[in-house]
């Protein structure tokens, strides 16, 4: 076997090493030439339905890791600083994003403009996707520190809205989402 358990976010480190969640397990592991350690299990990550430990992004100076999980009550991103080696303490920059036993969302990407663009899912619910106030089922655009970015359509962290369950983030060469 790999010595993984349900994979779900990547990180492809300026070494050539990993970082990878796990969705099940809460665990962060450093994948470096086949060699696997545990650098943080997030306790708080809540693994039901289609939710735990989910999406997984670096800041652009790779000083920072940021992760999405499912918490109790709500789905959420911490940040993390990162070394090299070891993860810092998790702090929360987005929590509120509405939480169900199915369409969680999850996936993250650092845009061209160095932000950070959040996956989430309807929950399961299919009026927060339509709701401008509501976290889920959007594309979330927000700094590293969880601000929204100047210039979002709505004035909040909501950059798109009207998503199911959102699973894939990717950017163009003329860095267009």
């Amino acid at each position: 076997g790999t010595g993984l358990d349900a994979p779900w976010g990547l990180i492809e480190l300026a070494d050539g090493s990993f970082l990878i969640s796990e969705r099940d397990s809460a665990r962060i592991v450093h994948l470096d030439n086949g060699r696997i350690a545990e650098v943080r299990t997030l306790s708080e990550a809540d693994p039901s339905g289609e939710g735990g430990l989910l999406g997984l992004a670096i800041s652009p100076d790779s000083t920072n890791v940021v992760a999405y999980y499912t918490a109790q009550d709500d789905n959420r991103v911490v940040t993390m600083s990162w070394d090299g080696r070891a993860l810092g303490e998790p702090s929360v920059i987005v929590s509120g994003i509405p939480k169900g036993g199915v369409h969680d969302g999850g996936r993250m990407a650092v845009g061209p403009d160095a932000n950070l663009y959040i996956g989430t899912g309807d929950s399961g619910d299919s009026s927060h996707a339509q709701d401008k106030e509501s976290l889920g089922g959007k594309i979330l655009r927000v700094s590293f520190t969880g601000e929204p970015v100047p210039g979002n359509p709505f004035g909040n962290e909501v950059f798109s809205y009207g998503h199911r369950n959102v699973q894939g983030l990717a950017f163009d060469e003329s860095g267009r989402l």
